[in-house]
């Protein structure tokens, strides 16, 4: 990642600097899956809650200050933000690599059963629930790929709010979203729920319905704020429910970040389109539909598989 950042800063060429970007963004997805099944190994229930809480809050924290830190170095020079994030990824590898020598636990550590173990692989327990939760973060991201991509054109355009303004809305969505992973790994009331689920999917519906009656800087970012928190529960709902009772973990997260990935692609090329074409009205309209029918996929594909497997969780 370090040398890619770097790479970008070296090219002129718009074509080259964006393959750059690409691989950046390949050598990223390597990283996710396996801290990931690391960090949930032979973890189960409120513990696993807990240790996911803790990763979402980490990568969280990391979007509060990334942007502060990456506005006031571009205040000081444009290229600034990629050395001191390059200098960032290269002294996460030392540490790493520094530790994976030097200290004991991680020395000795085994993320795989190898040929040499008698270990038998333990038996697979995983919920049903891991595909309403996995629909849910896809339908939730569509409209994330909409506020993160096509609502700051909307609000430069016709809200005429300055950049500044813009950028505090943004990031109004993620401080709410640190608070609901803290609370989420803090209780159990959500686990195997899929009225919840259902119920998160239909809040974001009316919330991104409503938003069509509003036009504050202050209204808009109780609402992104809201959204941001809905988020918050679909990321943590998905990643849940998809690697519990699971033996493959890190597989479990790549379908994860895969369906992130493409709801955020999916909605900011469609809500993309529909902005051009139409309004940012039917873009709202749109962005509640696909929550709504979110919900209703979610709720059908549950008693689908609950019918088809009775004793299933």
């Amino acid at each position: 990642m370090c040398l890619f950042v770097l790479l970008i800063l070296l090219t002129k060429v718009f074509a080259v600097a964006y393959i750059y970007y690409a691989m950046y963004g390949i050598a990223a997805s390597f990283f996710w899956p396996p801290i990931i099944g690391w960090l949930s190994q032979d973890a189960e229930g409120s513990r696993l809650g807990k240790s996911m809480s803790y990763f979402n809050i980490s990568w969280n924290t990391g979007l509060i200050a990334g942007p502060f830190l990456a506005g006031y170095l571009s205040a000081v020079k444009s290229e600034l933000p990629l050395y001191v994030g390059g200098l960032f990824f290269f002294m996460t590898a030392v540490l790493i690599t520094a530790a994976s020598f030097l200290l004991r636990q991680i020395k000795m550590d085994k993320d795989s059963v190898t040929s040499d173990d008698k270990q038998e692989p333990k038996s697979d327990t995983s919920t049903i629930l891991r595909f309403p939760g996995w629909v849910g973060m896809f339908t939730t991201f569509v409209v994330v790929g909409v506020v993160l991509n096509i609502f700051p054109v909307f609000a430069i355009e016709e809200l005429l709010l300055k950049k500044e303004i813009i950028g505090v809305l943004m990031q109004s969505r993620t401080y709410i979203a640190v608070i609901v992973f803290i609370l989420l790994g803090q209780s159990v009331f959500r686990h195997f729920k899929i009225s919840i689920m259902a119920a998160f999917q239909m809040l974001l519906a009316c919330l991104i319905f409503s938003m069509n009656f509003i036009s504050s800087p202050a209204a808009f970012a109780v609402y992104i704020s809201l959204i941001g928190g809905i988020r918050a529960f679909s990321y943590n709902s998905s990643l849940f429910h998809g690697i519990s009772g699971s033996v493959n973990r890190a597989g479990r997260i790549a379908v994860h970040e895969t369906l992130l990935n493409s709801g955020m692609i999916f909605g900011s090329a469609m809500g993309g389109l529909i902005y051009q074409n139409y309004s940012m009205t039917v873009v709202f309209y749109f962005c509640s539909a696909m929550a709504l029918l979110g919900a209703v996929v979610q709720a059908a594909l549950y008693f689908y598989l609950k019918k088809k497997n009775p004793g299933a969780v």
